[in-house]
């Protein structure tokens, strides 16, 4: 029998998520809203290895808080819905602002793995990307992909079997903030786990922790659905508060710098930059003359000299030629009466040696430029 996946894509806007998703799908895709909201929604479905996979693509986003539909429908989908696997696609060259959503995913302790994809455009900006050290940072498989050809799909598909079929143990880095921020976590989590246990079903104790001190109003507005909800959150504003004070700046930048400062030394440590090669001037040339915009203006510039050139060179060419087989004309016409008869003498000149004249002032000077 036929096993069932639900797998669910999750990443910046802009890192090549579609292409992945287009990729494993092909044209096995349905694409609609999610229910009640105004934000597409694409599924499509894929056979590999015993296993019928559904793959939902999430809506682009940059963070996990609550000031778009969009973040709104990534989180709630992943927590509410549960999906088998999440493959988080990650931007190579620009990893420290790609991990930042990484990092709110692996709170919402969802099983995961890191398709790591367009390290080709890395590689050109002298970016390479050690793999086993960001595993090993973040505790879940990473696959390199370049999605536009296909590369490193077979692997992530691979790898996901072998993540859901237990082959592959994964052990997710769990975020740790300063002390200050860990201690006022700790007291809203214990306290959200004796007073609200039933949400904690849906979401992670600790993730509501952190979105309470964020101020985060969509998880604010769940909790008042709780009978115990508005106690939990008065505690979350006193404490919110005590971080401001301490901090001097709102509770949801504090966390928000020290999530953007793990992030970026998981970065630092896993980035290895490198020498891009030096690009010959006939690389740059044809880079700058093939360019989608500036080709085509560098086109018109280019026919519109060799039309310059033809017209203007080739009319002051013309002018010396002629000039200087006139005079010859003449001498010639002077040599030629002094051993025949006139006519035969004019004949020759003006029919012949003229034709040959014409024929040299106004075709050759325009061809010599081509």
């Amino acid at each position: 029998m036929t096993k069932q996946l639900r797998i669910a894509l999750a990443g910046n806007a802009n890192v090549g998520k579609s292409a992945i998703f287009n990729q494993l799908t092909g044209l096995n895709q349905v694409v609609g809203n999610w229910p009640g909201k105004t934000v597409e929604r694409a599924e499509g479905t894929l056979h590999y290895k015993g296993f019928t996979i559904h793959i939902i693509d999430l809506p682009g986003t940059y963070s996990l808080s609550a000031f778009s539909l969009e973040e709104i429908v990534t989180r709630d989908y992943i927590a509410i819905e549960k999906p088998d696997l999440i493959i988080n696609v990650v931007d190579a060259s620009a990893l420290e602002r790609n991990l930042y959503l990484t990092l709110q995913l692996l709170e919402l302790e969802a099983p995961m793995i890191v398709a790591l994809n367009q390290i080709d455009l890395a590689a050109k900006k002298g970016v390479k990307i050690n793999t086993e050290k960001l595993s090993d940072a973040l505790g879940i498989p990473v696959v390199p992909t370049v999605a536009i050809t296909g590369s490193g799909i077979n692997e992530l598909l691979s790898k996901v079997i072998a993540v859901i079929n237990g082959e592959e143990k994964i052990n997710p880095l769990k975020v740790h903030y300063g002390s200050e921020v860990e201690e006022r976590i700790s007291k809203l989590q214990n306290l959200i786990e004796e007073k609200i246990p039933q949400i904690c079903q849906v979401y992670p104790s600790r993730w509501i922790a952190i979105k309470l001190l964020e101020r985060d109003e969509d998880v604010t507005g769940k909790l008042k659905n709780y009978k115990q909800g508005k106690k939990v959150i008065k505690e979350a504003e006193k404490l919110a508060t005590e971080l401001e004070e301490i901090h001097g700046e709102a509770s949801p930048v504090v966390i928000a710098s020290e999530r953007y400062a793990i992030a970026s030394k998981i970065a630092k440590e896993a980035t290895i930059i490198e020498t891009p090669p030096k690009i010959s001037i006939e690389q740059k040339l044809d880079a700058i003359t093939t360019h989608n915009i500036l080709g085509y203006p560098i086109l018109v510039v280019i026919i519109l000299s060799i039309f310059t050139l033809i017209f203007i060179g080739g009319a002051s060419l013309s002018e010396i030629l002629d000039s200087f087989l006139r005079t010859l004309s003449t001498y010639i016409e002077t040599l030629l009466l002094n051993y025949m008869p006139s006519g035969i003498a004019e004949l020759i000149n003006n029919g012949l040696i003229g034709g040959l004249i014409a024929g040299i002032t106004i075709a050759l000077p325009y061809v010599v430029p081509f």
